[in-house]
């Protein structure tokens, strides 16, 4: 089922295409499955599911290398200044990234360009891309949990976040969402990240190039696993602006752990104990908090990021949108304030259902989410 070898000829065969470009990939892809291996906590279904994810991230590397070795200028596209929402995950990041890329005017991450970034072969210009339609059946969209959509609907023409460009690195704690991986976070986190920043860099040069290049629009961007790589997030885009919404951890780590520990049922054989799940979120969490803390105050960022409490968030994302807008310098024009304030108002709070959770759910408790996040709740967080 895993064998890399094997995968990796099923990918040249179905791309009719052997280079994968410069970015190494099998060591990470081994360290991948076998953690997933070593987990055992995979179902015969779930395996094959992640094997289609494995095969379909090497399709796109081929098919995008083959278009780079055309069109070297790809590489010259300018994506130095996106809009950039971050924070702990269940903080109000998908809200504000949602919203901020309703306008024409920005650059989106569509989900079926990030799950296929490269066209499919055959595609007619002017029709329907096919890529939309196989995004449809994907597993993220496809999923029928209400707990997992209660959290984080994904939809194949809405924007996600782009974290999923870095499934196709198999050098991200981004597959930790998707399996219950303890070994691989760790792994990936102790790994330098650059290279595979630069390669996302390069995959968002290829969609804007495929969108007729810039043409004036910046990237609205929304990943909250930058938190842990602040360092490389700089170095790939010098020039961006970003929003940091905070929620208090004590809310937002047993949100998280109620929603991979939905997502993870979907292919799992047996899932670990909820006290377990628990843990390894406030593990998860507050080490990517420290990380971003340290580099934040190393850079010295502050003047760099916007800072949103979640309640801004849920009662006056539009003022967030404006006070963004005049820190990157942007003009917000009435047609593109008129399409977030028209998103906002018909995406209330649990239009797909309540997310329901609780620290208590998990094994954790008030003293152990503060101590862990000490430092972030001193300086960020009101109660």
């Amino acid at each position: 089922m895993f064998d890399i070898d094997t995968l990796v000829s099923e990918a040249r065969n179905v791309a009719g295409l052997d280079d994968f470009g410069p970015l190494p990939f099998r060591e990470a892809l081994e360290k991948l499955l076998g953690c997933i291996e070593q987990a055992g906590q995979v179902s015969a279904e779930g395996a094959q599911s992640i094997r289609q994810e494995v095969i379909r991230s090497l399709v796109n590397r081929l098919r995008m290398q083959s278009d780079i070795t055309l069109h070297p200028e790809i590489l010259e596209e300018d994506v130095s200044d996106p809009i950039i929402v971050t924070g702990l995950g269940r903080s109000g990041t998908t809200k504000m990234h949602k919203l901020l890329s309703e306008p024409d005017s920005v650059q989106k991450t569509l989900l079926w360009r990030l799950l296929n970034p490269a066209p499919f072969p055959g595609a007619v210009p002017g029709e329907d891309d096919p890529r939309i339609h196989a995004a449809g059946s994907a597993d993220l969209v496809a999923v029928d949990n209400k707990a997992v959509k209660a959290a984080h609907i994904m939809q194949s023409n809405e924007v996600d976040e782009e974290w999923i460009l870095y499934t196709h690195t198999f050098d991200d704690w981004i597959w930790c969402a998707f399996a219950y991986l303890p070994s691989y976070f760790d792994w990936s986190l102790s790994r330098p990240s650059l290279p595979k920043y630069e390669y996302v860099k390069s995959m968002l040069q290829y969609l804007q190039w495929q969108d007729g290049g810039r043409r004036g629009r910046r990237w609205v961007l929304k990943s909250v696993g930058y938190i842990a790589d602040m360092d490389s997030v700089i170095h790939c885009y010098p020039n961006a602006v970003f929003l940091h919404t905070h929620r208090d951890p004590r809310d937002s780590i047993p949100s998280w752990a109620k929603f991979v520990s939905e997502l993870w049922t979907y292919k799992a054989a047996s899932t670990p104990p909820k006290e377990e799940i628990g843990a390894l979120m406030l593990h998860y969490w507050s080490t990517a908090m420290k990380r971003y803390l340290e580099s934040r105050d190393r850079l010295q960022l502050d003047d760099r990021i916007m800072d949103v409490p979640y309640q801004m968030v849920r009662s006056n994302p539009i003022q967030i949108a404006r006070n963004l807008y005049d820190k990157a310098g942007m003009s917000l024009s009435i047609d593109a304030e008129s399409a977030m304030l028209n998103w906002h108002q018909n995406n209330e709070q649990f239009k797909h259902g309540k997310h329901e959770y609780s620290l208590n759910e998990f094994g954790l408790n008030e003293a152990m989410i503060d101590d862990a996040f000490a430092d972030y709740i001193e300086r960020f967080i009101e109660r």
